[in-house]
């Protein structure tokens, strides 16, 4: 799970002033379910629900057929620039240890 993952990693992104933001397109009610069942989520979940996949698709990775996102990273700098962008394929997650050396090069 993509989120347990990131929560595992939490006390590195704070140590290093990382902000971690998880976005889907599922409802705010889904949402904080989904977190009461991790026992909470350390971190800001935002909801791309409405209008349905508004930032997913200024992203580019808004799925019309599933209605839904793609799976995906984006570590986005503090001037704003995309610094790294992958998409995942369905069941699959991104390794954490990957991105924390990618993370470590821009820290």
């Amino acid at each position: 799970m993509q989120v347990d993952g990131f929560r595992h990693h939490w006390e590195y992104l704070q140590e290093n002033n990382i902000d971690l933001i998880e976005i889907s397109c599922d409802p705010i009610p889904s949402q904080k379910a989904f977190s009461n069942m991790l026992a909470g989520i350390p971190f800001p979940m935002g909801s791309d629900f409405h209008p349905r996949g508004l930032i997913s698709r200024q992203f580019g990775v808004y799925n019309e057929e599933k209605g839904n996102s793609k799976r995906s990273v984006f570590i986005i700098d503090k001037k704003g620039i995309i610094n790294f962008s992958k998409e995942y394929e369905p069941g699959s997650l991104p390794k954490i240890e990957d991105l924390k050396e990618i993370l470590d090069k821009l820290i």
